[in-house]
C-alpha cells in the first residue's frame, strides 16, 4: 500500500491514481491535474485559468487500454517531475491567492514550472494531452518555438 513516509518526498504527485490507471483518458486526467496543481500554486490568476480550462478539456477521448510501456513513460515523467518540484506545499504559496490582491502576479519561479510541466506533458501525455495542454503551456511559459 502506498505509504508517503515510506517514500519521502513522493507525495506531490497521485501515485495511487497512476499505479492504477488503464486507460489513455486515466493518465491523462492524473498528469493534467498534477500541472494544474502547480501551475495553480505560482501562477497568476489569468494564467492558472487558462491552463485549467485546457488541461479539462484536453483529456484524451480514448477508451482504450495503455500497454505498460506507455504507463511506465508516464510515470517515469510524472516521478522527473516529482523531483524536480520543490516548491512550498499549498496552502503556503506565494502569492497569497485568498486575499485576492495579488491575482494578477506571478511567483518569480512560475515560468520554471511551467517548462517542467510542459516536459512532463510531453514525456508522458497522450498525443492528445500532448497538443493542447502542451501548446497551452508552451504559450503561457514563453517557451514557443
Amino acid at each position: 500500500m502506498w505509504d508517503p513516509d515510506n517514500f519521502p518526498g513522493a507525495d506531490h504527485v497521485p501515485w495511487q491514481l497512476l499505479i492504477r490507471a488503464r486507460y489513455a483518458h486515466e493518465l491523462d486526467a492524473v498528469l493534467a491535474s498534477v500541472v494544474v496543481a502547480r501551475v495553480g500554486a505560482v501562477a497568476s490568476v489569468e494564467i492558472t485559468r487558462k491552463v485549467a480550462e485546457v488541461a479539462a478539456q484536453a483529456i484524451s477521448a480514448d477508451r482504450e487500454k495503455v500497454s505498460a510501456a506507455t504507463k511506465v513513460r508516464a510515470m517515469s515523467a510524472a516521478a522527473d517531475f516529482d523531483d524536480w518540484w520543490c516548491g512550498t506545499p499549498w496552502p503556503r504559496h506565494w502569492p497569497p491567492k485568498p486575499h485576492g490582491l495579488f491575482d494578477d502576479l506571478s511567483d518569480p519561479i512560475a515560468g520554471l514550472v511551467i517548462e517542467q510541466a510542459l516536459t512532463m506533458v510531453r514525456g508522458g501525455g497522450s498525443e492528445a494531452l500532448q497538443k493542447s495542454l502542451g501548446d497551452v503551456l508552451a504559450e503561457v511559459g514563453g517557451l514557443r518555438g
